[in-house]
């Protein structure tokens, strides 16, 4: 694949996928429902909830319909329309002719550019039936299989949480999805040295990791304290720790949230307790 617009389309191809199977057209409907609210749970906390919105679209070869995850962002590929009215989203490619709201029969919409994170199909028997996939019955009868499919793709939806969750600087990780909780930094300095300074960092980095606290440990001597600051906000861990001379001196660090413009000097000992 062509790498494209940023993170949004890489050159791999990862791809959570689902199925399920069932005896019953009822059965797969409960099972369908219930994999949409899991589905909508899943972009909440992937920090996307507020701009998802599930949307009725084709099934391509699949099925007749579909429904679909998309994230409403400018730089997105799908165009889809929500109608202000009951909220219900559509994609362009079935949007009804007479422009009426299939739910609510409004002609009102909205349309925002978007970014498919997942799509969920009741395949029916679209596939039991040439593969002969079959269940016998109470009576003895033999009948296909109902299907189900559910997907999320991995690279897209990371795509997506960036292009909602970002600012000026860089990226801001969801808690969540987050590669790591805590970015540590250490500042050296010229007049007791970076020996006590990284020695206390390296402490902090080792008694967090004991705690199962993932940190990024910014151990680089080279880089000033603006490079490591602004690559910290580009790289946007929830957490930043500094550990400086001048935050020694309380036996303290200097903690800042991603998503704070301000930092707060926290005693070394309760920094657990204001990560968690």
């Amino acid at each position: 694949l062509r790498a494209k617009s940023g993170i949004l389309r890489t050159r791999e191809f990862l791809m959570k996928d689902l199925y399920s199977f069932h005896t019953t057209q009822e059965d797969l409907n409960k099972y369908y429902e219930k994999l949409t609210k899991v589905y909508s749970d899943i972009f909440k906390k992937c920090g996307i909830g507020k701009v998802t919105y599930q949307t009725l679209a084709s099934g391509g070869s699949f099925s007749k319909y579909s429904d679909e995850f998309q994230a409403i962002t400018d730089s997105g590929e799908d165009v889809i329309y929500i109608c202000k009215k009951c909220g219900i989203a559509i994609n362009k490619e079935i949007k009804p002719e007479n422009n009426k709201c299939p739910k609510c029969q409004s002609v009102e919409f909205e349309e925002k550019k978007a970014i498919e994170v997942g799509n969920i199909f009741k395949l029916g028997t679209k596939f039991s039936l040439p593969f002969d996939l079959k269940f016998t019955d109470r009576d003895g009868q033999d009948k296909p299989v109902l299907m189900g499919c559910y997907g999320i793709g991995l690279g897209r939806l990371m795509g997506a949480i960036v292009e909602a969750n970002h600012d000026e600087k860089g990226i801001i990780w969801p808690k969540p999805v987050a590669p790591f909780l805590a970015h540590l930094i250490f500042i050296e300095s010229h007049s007791i040295g970076s020996g006590k300074i990284k020695k206390a960092a390296e402490k902090i980095y080792n008694d967090l990791k004991k705690e199962k606290i993932e940190v990024l440990y910014d151990d680089r001597q080279e880089k000033s304290a603006g490079e490591k600051f602004a690559e910290a906000d580009l790289i946007g861990i929830p957490f930043r720790i500094v550990i400086s001379e001048k935050t020694l001196k309380t036996n303290s660090a200097e903690l800042k949230k991603r998503t704070k413009g301000s930092a707060n000097l926290v005693k070394i000992k309760q920094l657990y307790k204001f990560l968690i």
